[in-house]
């Protein structure tokens, strides 16, 4: 693949740009807004030459993307430096998230040669952060902390006067692989008839929206027998970021849990949730835990892939049916199960899965049974080389779906995260409290006795 060769997007890139075409007039429902805020003290000159080399190293940073034929194409470039990054000083809380979130809600115009915009800063609390936007066509949530923590490690052995850390894995590489893939007929039909029963194997899914059963109650004044609603809107697209952390007591319970066991935390989280909607939406339902997320997967598989940059994430139909008379520890083990399953399929195109969903359902082009789409950050003590660090992300003010759920590990603190990017012409600040609070309080309940059934958890949510 040469350097200057146009290349088409592969099939997570273009599962990010379908967002556009469900987002006529705000383009920044395609990029990551995020800093890292940290302790220990920098020398910003240092950590701009070492941004810099991080270019150099990280090879998705030098994608640049044009128009052809009525396609998106995308190129590497040789080289490329930062010669002007601010750095502000905030004196307050208010005057940092107002700064950083107005650069959030600005466009990246990735056609135009803009591929992230980066904010040094002296936070108002007396640490140092680094605030990235960039296009999700170039890095998916993953490659945003591999950028980071290569660029501390970059940063400290320049300040040490050591040799630079082991190099990254090319995106580039990564990028064939991804067209090895859809050049490989056999794998790509049998990820199909996966797909194909794992649709059909419950039959329809159902919507159980955040917002309770009443709008698909009105519909089933026309249609009795419907089962989803229109989850795109190209036109209402207005979105607020709600951050509902959980305090250290309801988390304390949560993270014994998954240290003792070593189950997933994405599961338990997702479990908790699912409760918590399956519930809220009995009379819609028929009082049958069937829950149905659009879940992220970084699709890094090996070594080499969880050192490398680039976009790789994919959305997978995670849709569950479970018995109520499961207990907690046993619900969990059949997410994980599901999960191992469907991860084996992983490869298979966002655009693929979503069309044949639609064929097998007779689904109009806006359908969707899916109530969230929904990501567990990989975050861990050591993700930023080792530097006492917190993250944070930011409100991009449109979303391409109703709601977007993420949760992580916050080992500064010491606590579970959750936050929640949602549309505000359908749902409001209340329906996310509660379902913020119904997921701890169902997963308290459940880590502070795993052999309770989840039916017994419902009966004490909403």
């Amino acid at each position: 693949m040469s350097k200057k060769e146009l290349i088409d997007l592969t099939p997570p890139q273009d599962m990010i740009y379908f967002m556009l075409k469900y987002s006529f007039f705000h383009k920044q429902v395609i990029q990551i807004p995020a800093s890292v805020i940290f302790r220990k003290k920098v020398d910003f000159d240092l950590m701009k030459k070492a941004l810099n080399i991080e270019i150099q190293r990280n090879d998705c940073m030098r994608l640049r993307f044009k128009k052809q034929g009525g396609k998106i194409k995308q190129y590497f470039i040789d080289e490329y430096t930062l010669d002007d990054i601010p750095v502000e000083t905030f004196k307050t809380a208010e005057e940092q998230e107002s700064c950083l979130t107005a650069d959030a809600q600005k466009t990246i115009r990735f056609l135009k040669d803009e591929i992230y915009r980066f904010i040094f800063f002296n936070s108002y609390d007396g640490r140092q952060g680094i605030y990235i936007n960039v296009c999700h066509l170039v890095m998916d949530a993953a490659a945003v902390f591999i950028f980071f923590s290569d660029l501390f490690a970059v940063y400290d052995s320049l300040e040490q006067g050591a040799d630079l850390p082991k190099p990254l894995s090319k995106y580039e590489d990564m990028i064939k692989r991804e067209f090895d893939y859809i050049n490989n007929s056999g794998k790509v039909e049998r990820d199909k008839e996966f797909y194909t029963e794992f649709f059909k194997k419950d039959g329809p899914p159902i919507f159980n929206a955040v917002h309770g059963p009443a709008r698909l109650l009105k519909a089933r004044e026309k249609n009795p027998g419907k089962r989803v609603l229109a989850s795109f809107d190209p036109i209402h697209d207005k979105a607020v970021l709600s951050k509902n952390p959980v305090s250290k007591e309801d988390s304390a319970a949560i993270l014994d849990y998954i240290d003792k066991t070593g189950c997933s935390p994405e599961c338990l989280v997702q479990l908790g949730m699912r409760l918590y909607l399956a519930q809220l939406n009995k009379s819609v339902n028929d009082g049958i835990i069937d829950t149905y997320f659009i879940t992220l997967c970084t699709r890094r598989k090996t070594l080499a892939d969880k050192r490398c940059g680039g976009t790789a994430t994919n959305t997978l139909p995670w849709r569950i049916v479970l018995d109520s008379n499961l207990t907690f520890a046993q619900a969990i083990g059949k997410i994980e199960e599901m999960q191992h399953e469907i991860f084996r399929h992983q490869d298979y195109p966002f655009v693929k899965w979503r069309d044949l969903e639609g064929e097998l359902f007779n689904y109009g082009m806006a359908d969707g049974a899916s109530t969230m789409m929904y990501s567990w950050f990989p975050l861990n003590a050591d993700s930023m080389n080792g530097w006492d660090y917190e993250f944070t992300g930011y409100c991009m003010g449109r979303y391409v779906m109703p709601l977007y759920t993420y949760s992580f590990r916050d080992y500064k603190n010491n606590t579970l995260r959750l936050a929640y990017l949602y549309r505000t012409n359908q749902i409001s600040q209340d329906n996310i409290d509660s379902l913020s609070n119904n997921t701890v309080k169902a997963l308290n309940i459940g880590c502070k006795n795993p052999d309770i059934t989840i039916k017994e958890i419902c009966d004490q949510l909403v």
